[in-house]
C-alpha cells in the first residue's frame, strides 16, 4: 500500500467490504475498478455510467436503494466521515459530450478516431443489439478526444464509448 492509499470498511445492506483508494482506482473487496464522477452527478465505474445520490443512510444507484455505512474513512481536516460524501473519487469522467451505450450490445462499426472533428448529430459508432442496428450520434460539435471502443466490443449500457470535447 502506497502513502497516498486510504483504507476504510463500508456497510452495505449489513455486509462489510474492507476498500482502500489508492490513486485513481478504489479497491473493494480485493477487487480494483476504476471510478470516477461527471460534473452532472453521473458514477462511471470502469467506465460504465451509474446514476448515484445519497439520501441520509441509504444510497440510491438506479431504482434500487441500499443502506449504507462508512466507517475508519477520515477527511483532510481530520473528521471522520459519515458517508459516501466523503468518499475521495477522481473529478474526471463522462462529459456533456460523451456518447454512451443506450443499451448492452455489441459495437459492429465505429467511424471516428480520436482528433477528429465532428458536428452535433453526427454518427460516430453503431450499436447491434436485439438485432437491431443504432446510431450512437455525437450531441454536440467538436473534436473527438477519446475513443473507448472498437468494432467486435460487447458493451454495457451506460458505458462511455466516444467522448468529444
Amino acid at each position: 500500500m502506497t502513502p497516498a492509499a486510504e483504507a476504510f470498511t463500508i456497510t452495505l445492506d449489513g455486509i462489510e467490504y474492507p476498500v482502500v483508494v489508492e490513486d485513481d482506482k478504489i479497491i473493494v473487496d480485493g477487487r480494483a475498478f476504476k471510478v470516477s464522477t461527471s460534473e452532472e452527478g453521473v458514477v462511471l465505474v470502469d467506465g460504465i455510467a451509474y446514476d448515484v445520490a445519497l439520501e441520509g443512510d441509504e444510497v440510491r444507484a438506479g431504482d434500487t436503494s441500499h443502506s449504507l455505512e462508512v466507517s475508519g474513512l477520515s477527511l483532510a481536516v481530520g473528521a471522520p466521515a459519515t458517508s459516501l460524501e466523503a468518499m475521495p473519487v477522481a473529478d474526471v469522467g463522462a462529459g456533456p459530450g460523451a456518447v454512451l451505450a443506450i443499451m448492452p450490445g455489441k459495437i459492429t462499426r465505429v467511424m471516428v478516431q480520436a482528433g477528429d472533428s465532428v458536428e452535433g448529430g453526427e454518427a460516430v459508432c453503431v450499436l447491434e443489439a436485439m438485432k437491431m442496428e443504432n446510431e450512437l450520434r455525437a450531441e454536440r460539435e467538436g473534436t473527438v478526444k477519446a475513443v473507448h471502443v472498437s468494432a467486435g466490443d460487447d458493451v454495457e449500457k451506460g458505458q462511455v464509448l466516444v467522448e468529444v470535447e
